[in-house]
């Protein structure tokens, strides 16, 4: 799991929430999700003002934004 931070060239931040699952399949995705979600409020709850998103990351590569 990783809280990655990156500032755009117009200097606004965005947080990213990533969740590495190397077992995840179509029927866990939703619990996977929910948890990147809970992750997602308390980095938006200490970071008000920049945005946050959030992505699962499976064993085999694919990027599942939540």
């Amino acid at each position: 799991d990783r809280l990655v931070l990156l500032t755009g060239d117009d200097g606004a931040d965005t947080w990213w929430v990533l969740d590495y699952k190397l077992q995840a399949t179509a029927a866990s995705l939703p619990g996977y999700s929910e948890q990147v979600h809970r992750y997602m409020t308390a980095v938006q709850a200490l970071q008000p003002g920049d945005a946050v998103r959030g992505a699962v990351i499976t064993g085999q590569g694919a990027l599942i934004e939540v």
